[in-house]
């Protein structure tokens, strides 16, 4: 089969979407024909090749020209998008409310078979996102499938864009259980050392952005006696949660880990008591999954997708304002077996291997379907 994934970010951009996309496509790049059509957005300053293969992936990547509030626009994905469809059996785009997944799903219509994934992107309502959906909404249903993170995906895809329910395939985003075992007692204590993890540590995995709630975190730890894991990039956020940290005087409880390779994030997660994501919305929260199989008690926000995820006292602790966050950062740091082993079991429908075979027989059928019309 030949399989063209669309994105506006490209795959090294840390965020859940396209660590989805990358995840699926390297599968699929074993016994099948793959690549990713992808802008810089996001990324504009950043160099990057034109064209490369990454573990028999071919990964085209196209110059984004403006950056328009986050929706991007670029004239040369046009072109090379216009260039190439017909190369390929099976669509899937990838990112609601972007300039790439929009322009594919009108252009591609009728030509080939398209799966769409909206990877969370049904955010709050404001104006702009209600705006962009009373004009291109109905886009969504040029789609053969729509693939949605969690019922509450499932949800918004029936009741506001009028997608049938049989055409909506629930495909969570989903984790390697076995990188997790693969770890050892001397990584975990020079990683300890490296960072100076003394004592209890509780972590984060993420785009370090004020939507990530990491400043209501650093409130809730002030008077706990543990440090705080931050670990990603940031993403406009981090100078402005530095300096909350120097006026609280809590330089040495919080600690920033940026560029790690995937062998340290899970020493990250191994070397941490606790796991922390106060997020105002999350469209899934993949990194709740990973610290479940790492076995660290999860303390997250009540919104978006993550009440779906974490059952309050059963596999985790929702927060929903401050007061209940510190509670249950204190009641996470306890280390409850029970919870540590509910989250656990949870975690391993999440597994990679399987939601690939189940995408891919969805491909399947779009594509029989197409044959038919």
């Amino acid at each position: 089969m030949r399989i063209l994934h669309i994105s506006s970010a490209r795959i090294d951009y840390p965020g859940g979407t396209e660590r989805v996309i990358w995840e699926f496509a390297k599968r699929q790049a074993k016994k099948n024909e793959v690549t990713i059509l992808q802008t810089n957005l996001y990324q504009e300053k950043e160099n990057f090749l034109k064209e490369e293969i990454r573990e028999g992936v071919k990964v085209i990547t196209c110059q984004n020209k403006l950056f328009l509030g986050g929706f991007g626009f670029s004239p040369e994905f046009i072109k090379r998008l216009k260039s190439i469809w017909q190369e390929f059996d099976i669509i899937h785009i990838h990112g609601h409310g972007r300039f790439a997944s929009t322009y594919s799903l009108n252009f591609l219509h009728g030509r080939k078979p398209i799966i769409y994934s909206a990877q969370g992107f049904f955010h709050q309502k404001n104006i702009i996102k209600e705006t962009y959906d009373l004009i291109f909404g109905h886009l969504l249903r040029n789609a053969n499938f729509c693939t949605a993170l969690t019922e509450l995906e499932v949800d918004h895809l029936k009741k506001k864009f009028k997608v049938n329910s049989e055409k909506i395939l629930l495909l969570p985003g989903g984790i390697d259980l076995n990188k997790f075992n693969r770890f050892s007692a001397s990584g975990i204590k020079s990683f300890k050392k490296k960072f100076n993890l003394n004592g209890k540590t509780i972590l984060y995995v993420g785009r370090i952005h004020e939507s990530k709630g990491l400043q209501f975190v650093i409130d809730a730890i002030s008077k706990i006696d543990c440090k705080l894991l931050i670990v990603g990039r940031d993403a406009g956020y981090k100078s402005r949660l530095k300096e909350k940290i120097q006026n609280k005087n809590m330089v040495e409880k919080v600690i920033f880990a940026e560029g790690l390779t995937d062998e340290q994030v899970i020493l990250a997660y191994r070397s941490s008591d606790a796991f922390v994501l106060f997020s105002e919305w999350e469209g899934f929260g993949l990194v709740v999954i990973e610290a479940m199989a790492a076995e660290l008690p999860v303390v997250a926000s009540d919104r978006g997708a993550l009440p779906y995820l974490v059952k309050n006292g059963i596999n985790g602790y929702l927060s929903r304002n401050k007061q209940d966050l510190e509670m249950n950062i204190k009641l996470a740091l306890k280390r409850n077996k029970k919870i540590i082993k509910n989250a656990k079991i949870f975690s391993k429908q999440f597994e990679w291997d399987n939601l690939s075979r189940t995408l891919y027989k969805t491909y399947e059928k779009a594509i029989n379907t197409s044959k038919k019309r």
